[in-house]
């Protein structure tokens, strides 16, 4: 007996790691296996080349927190904490107990190739029955059966792709080099970050990197625009598909985009926020219609909620007719 159990152990498959290519029940999906199966990603050899080439480039410095690195009125959230011009803390001897209504949010990382991925997958295939990666989950809040989404929705290398808060730009260049959007932007807040964005996106372009073919050369340089600014004065979002990493954003922060965003002609958002926190922030118009679950390079895992614009809803009869 115990021979055999050794003998079951020893064949077993060996664990998977990767979100990416597990089962649809074991990664989560409350679909059965039979309606959402198991698929592996592809992931393009350059697109995990460039994420390799960014991490050493900057060596992952999401160690520190947004307010070490900006110069404004954001201040620290610690209670008690400020910051100097040299962007040394001090100490504050005013506002114990308090904090600032401005202030900046912690660093969590970045999310994992695999995860951008399969994102990019079930945005692809929104407005389809069937979603295309195997981690998607069913939505709370289900589009109801006699309305139909437009296939307008869908990414597609017709689509704009803006990233809000893009910190090093990786998440820009998947899309510019993977999902091979028209537009792909990205705007980060923070200076030293996006200079790094910047600096890599160009080193990239006009490097010696064997890995970096000519087509993703074009694709970065032609396509991907990584800027420095504060998206909460950008204006409105001309663009088909904007992509928040907001878990930790502070509420005055979400309170600012949800009235850029009101104003926007988007189709599709996807945050890490609930719908009841958009709704509540003004931004009514939109409807949840897919979740998925993204793992972070420090590895913690979240859940993306995808949202389109009810104007992007079609009736049923209107359809057929």
């Amino acid at each position: 007996m115990l021979r055999s159990r050794k003998r079951a152990r020893i064949n077993d498959p060996p664990p998977v790691t990767d979100y990416a290519v597990l089962p649809a029940k074991v990664a989560g999906s409350f679909r059965s296996s039979s309606t959402c199966p198991s698929i592996a990603l592809r992931i393009e050899p350059v697109v995990k080349s460039v994420y390799r080439f960014i991490d050493k480039k900057t060596f992952l410095d999401w160690g520190l927190t947004s307010d070490w690195h900006v110069d404004g009125p954001r201040k620290r959230r610690t209670p008690g904490v400020s910051e100097s011009a040299d962007h040394a803390l001090v100490a504050s001897e005013k506002g114990k107990g308090t904090r600032h209504k401005n202030a900046c949010s912690e660093g969590y990382g970045e999310m994992t190739e695999g995860s951008i991925e399969r994102l990019f997958l079930v945005l692809k295939t929104l407005c389809t029955s069937q979603p295309a990666a195997a981690d998607s989950v069913p939505s709370r809040v289900r589009t109801p059966s006699d309305y139909r989404l437009d296939d307008s929705v869908n990414m597609s290398t017709a689509s704009t792709f803006i990233d809000i808060g893009s910190g090093y730009g990786k998440v820009v260049m998947h899309a510019a080099l993977s999902a091979k959007v028209a537009k792909a932007v990205g705007i980060e807040y923070v200076a030293s970050r996006a200079a790094m964005a910047i600096n890599s996106k160009n080193d990239l372009v006009h490097g010696n990197h064997v890995f970096m073919t000519k087509c993703a050369r074009c694709a970065l340089r032609d396509v991907c625009d990584l800027e420095h600014g504060d998206a909460t004065k950008y204006g409105t979002f001309n663009f088909s598909h904007v992509y928040i990493y907001d878990k930790v954003f502070s509420v005055s922060t979400l309170q600012l985009l949800a009235r850029q965003l009101a104003k926007s002609p988007f189709k599709v958002l996807v945050s890490y926020q609930r719908i009841e926190t958009w709704r509540r922030l003004g931004l009514n118009h939109i409807v949840e219609v897919a979740a998925t679950r993204m793992r972070t390079t420090g590895g913690q895992t979240f859940k993306a909620y995808i949202f389109v614009k009810q104007t992007q809803f079609m009736i049923a009869e209107e359809f057929s007719s």
